[in-house]
């Protein structure tokens, strides 16, 4: 008797061990498994979490618009950055009864720190009347009269080879936000103008 009970005291215990064995290992493959859950939810709110601080760091919802010329209130606006010309304009009072509209295109998007020119309908007179008697941009440009890049307005800017308008007001920008050139070379720091068309104006303009 001594020895049944013996043998159903241990079978009893070998039963409580094997269930809290049982137990044991279902509470560590269960906390094994929270815890790849919580890394892996971790990991993608950090990679979320970056990838929106990167594109909010990379596309600011504003940009900053300098327009000057025949505009009615000129000056800085602040425009959402996806704005077009004919809102710039807009927020300016519109064009004033000189401006040479033509030049303006009001379809053209808007960048950050852009300066806008909107020309006289007489700056448009003149540069016709330079090209008339001198033929062409070519031949003003080697006259005898240098063109000096720190005092030169639009007009005479444009009388130089290969530079249009919107190369002209691009010098323009670069001398207002830069100060005056301290040496021809300097040109070609200004957006759209290389070594080559600064080798070729260097016979035609002085600081």
């Amino acid at each position: 008797m001594d020895f049944l009970a013996n043998k159903k005291n241990q079978l009893f215990v070998g039963g409580i061990v094997c269930i809290c064995l049982l137990l044991v290992g279902i509470f560590f493959i269960w906390h094994k498994q929270n815890e790849e859950k919580s890394w892996e939810n971790l990991t993608n709110t950090t990679s979320t979490t970056s990838s929106e601080a990167k594109t909010s760091q990379s596309q600011s919802p504003t940009i900053t618009v300098d327009i000057k010329g025949e505009v009615v209130k000129p000056g800085v606006y602040v425009l959402s950055n996806d704005a077009r010309m004919q809102k710039l304009v807009q927020l300016a009072g519109g064009f004033t009864k000189e401006a040479q509209q033509k030049e303006i295109n009001l379809a053209q998007k808007l960048q950050d720190q852009q300066m806008v020119y909107v020309p006289n309908k007489k700056e448009q007179l003149q540069t016709n009347e330079v090209n008339d008697t001198e033929g062409s941009n070519m031949a003003s440009a080697t006259s005898n009269e240098k063109v000096n890049i720190n005092t030169a307005d639009l007009t005479q800017l444009q009388t130089l080879s290969g530079i249009g308008i919107k190369k002209a007001e691009a010098i323009l920008t670069y001398r207002e936000e830069n100060g005056n050139f301290k040496s021809i070379e300097e040109l070609k720091e200004v957006s759209g103008i290389g070594e080559k068309t600064v080798e070729k104006l260097r016979a035609s303009i002085t600081i």
